[in-house]
């Protein structure tokens, strides 16, 4: 079971209280929330650093890999840097892997320092004893000539490799380079608007404890974790490395919708048209809407989701396109048409994405 969040136990609050209350609880806490909201991006913005020392542990794990970096000050104080990075899957992809980089080791690192947590930092670039540079990233090497990393890149595609596959029904990664272009400001309720803005997700979000997520998360917090579909009878299976949760799509169904007991990843619908995959999904209990750069907007089991997967056979991509309207905490819906871009990448798998807790360092 859930732990209640501090968030959803305000909305709970909330709901307690007589509509004109509300309002005015909402109005003084929004107010207050405008100059004491916290970043949902702790390490954007801020220029790169530079730091030395020598690796005291690694953890090489979902859904973040962690190296921990003592570095002796020239005061002779000791400081404990945390270098967080992405996926252990991810980096797996970019040739990057646990044994290259040792506890013991003496290295130099490169990255952001986070804005709320003065020793953490989203390592870029790391340079080995060796002489060899990790690049962590879609950067480039800043040190070495020798390197391991870097950029992803999709591989060219030969005819029996576009045989061996029918449609959709393959494996897909998001493509390098294809952005989230949905507003910054979302059309929410008041009430909606001053839990979102209270929202703090280095402490609130549930997924820190491994928790598994549900819709739209799962879809759209993915970074370069991969997406498979599978038929499975008359319906799909859509696959997802993400959490290794599984979405089953029900091409056929004449279920009483509203009978169907709502749960986090919800009750998927779909149907074609033309070489565009149409699923909607309702009955969705996870608590909050997340569709970056929105993060933990409210969510209500009123929500309902409309994605769109367009095949484009020749190019070997899948454009993705998302609707949601939520009655409860929405004012009008959000939309994308094209709100990301997968890319067929033959010859991968989707990884084990085994969760471990994250580490439990408190924000500065």
């Amino acid at each position: 079971m859930m732990t209640l969040t501090k968030n959803l136990i305000y909305q709970r609050f909330l709901l307690t209280l007589s509509k004109p209350i509300q309002l005015l609880v909402v109005l003084c806490l929004t107010s207050l929330t405008a100059s004491a909201h916290h970043s949902r991006s702790e390490y954007s913005g801020n220029p790169i650093s530079e730091i030395e020392g020598t690796v005291i542990s690694i953890s090489w794990r979902n859904p973040h890999v962690m190296i921990t970096v003592k570095s002796l000050e020239a005061s002779g104080s000791e400081t404990l840097w945390e270098l967080e990075g992405s996926d252990a899957g991810t980096f797996k992809r970019r040739g990057l892997d646990e044994s290259q980089i040792k506890v013991g080791d003496d290295i130099k690192a490169a990255g952001r320092i986070s804005s709320r947590r003065g020793t953490w930092i989203a390592m870029s670039n790391i340079l080995l004893p060796n002489g060899v540079e990790m690049v962590f990233g879609q950067g480039e090497p800043r040190w070495a000539d020798e390197y391991v990393g870097g950029k992803l890149f999709r591989e060219p595609i030969n005819q029996s490799e576009k045989d061996a596959v029918e449609g959709i029904f393959r494996l897909w990664i998001r493509s390098v380079g294809t952005t989230y272009g949905v507003q910054d400001e979302p059309p929410l309720t008041p009430e909606a608007r001053a839990a979102y803005e209270s929202y703090d997700q280095l402490i609130d979000d549930p997924v820190l404890d491994c928790t598994l997520p549900g819709m739209p998360r799962v879809m759209t917090v993915v970074g370069y974790r991969p997406i498979e579909f599978e038929q499975d009878g008359d319906d799909i299976l859509l696959h997802s490395e993400n959490f290794n949760l599984t979405r089953s799509i029900h091409m056929n169904s004449e279920a009483d919708v509203s009978a169907i007991e709502a749960t986090p990843l919800g009750y998927s619908t779909g149907e074609w048209d033309g070489n565009t995959l149409v699923v909607t999904t309702t009955r969705v209990s996870w608590p909050f809407f997340d569709l970056p750069p929105l993060i933990a907007i409210p969510q209500s089991e009123e929500t309902k989701i409309v994605e769109r997967f367009e095949l484009d056979d020749v190019n070997d991509t899948l454009t993705y396109g998302f609707w949601a309207y939520d009655p409860a905490n929405f004012t009008a819906p959000i939309e994308k048409s094209d709100y990301m871009v997968w890319g067929y990448q033959p010859g991968q798998e989707r990884e084990t994405d085994g969760c471990v807790d994250y580490v439990d360092v408190p924000a500065i």
